[in-house]
């Protein structure tokens, strides 16, 4: 009901709000390892705590009915008035915290790439995110009690000067991506570790060393043509005049 509800309201919001449904692309050079989104699982979870984060008010409501039962009559302010109007706000408050959940859901996108990678989040105010495997000092799989009860977890990745938060928060910091809502968050950051593994090899290396010693080889290889060139014209010189061979030359 709550998908339908969306679909129905985003020819509306999507211009008005500027929101984009399509996914993102990883900056140039960098491919495409993997597109992921949040599980059900994840949206089943945070429904829930939608939900229960209004049961307090609407306890009130029942105790309020028997308030009136009692003493109706003589209150000054009609308690089934205030048992109405209290079920009518938490129940309108509810219904947009349930839009914006699927909301925030169907816009939540994470782009692992070669050399990056990227996410967006956010139901109204979108935020994009890209990280270069460059800077990355941390990969961190978490999962609370909630998240191991419905069966998701998720996957923080951090560069320096990061610090903890909690999963799934908005308002994360510019230095940190947590991937929320993943079923399959190990096979995730085995995918990311092994490309920050392939970058950093393929970085490391050559400029200090292998450099150097391609140098020495091929001065290795100039010296003993010329040591086998002085021999041959020592060899030839023998012949036509009879005298002894040339010494070699020392290395």
């Amino acid at each position: 009901m709550i998908s339908t509800l969306v679909s129905g309201l985003r020819p509306l919001i999507e211009p008005l709000l500027k929101l984009r449904f399509e996914p993102p692309t990883l900056p140039e050079g960098s491919q495409t390892l993997r597109k992921l989104k949040p599980s059900e699982r994840y949206l089943a979870y945070a429904y829930t705590r939608a939900m229960l984060s209004h049961v307090g008010p609407l306890l009130a409501v029942p105790a309020l009915m028997v308030l009136e039962l009692v003493v109706g009559g003589y209150a000054t302010v009609s308690p089934l008035l205030a048992a109405i109007l209290i079920l009518a706000l938490t129940l309108s408050s509810l219904a947009v915290s349930l839009v914006v959940i699927r909301l925030d859901w169907e816009l939540r996108d994470y782009l692992i790439g070669s050399r990056s990678l990227r996410l967006r989040e956010g139901a109204f105010v979108q935020r994009e995110l890209t990280l270069s495997y460059a800077n990355v000092q941390n990969v961190e799989v978490t999962q609370g009690p909630l998240e191991r009860l419905f069966g998701f977890k998720s996957l923080r990745v951090s560069t320096a000067g990061g610090s903890r938060g909690t999963p799934g928060e908005h308002g994360a910091p510019s230095h940190e991506a947590r991937l929320v809502g993943l079923e399959d968050a190990e096979g995730v950051r085995d995918l990311v570790l092994g490309a920050l593994r392939q970058q950093r090899d393929a970085g490391l290396g050559d400029p200090s060393h292998e450099v150097p010693r391609t140098r020495t080889w091929l001065l290795e290889e100039i010296r003993d043509a010329a040591a086998a060139l002085h021999l041959a014209t020592g060899r030839r010189t023998r012949r036509t005049s009879g005298g002894p061979p040339p010494a070699p030359p020392s290395r």
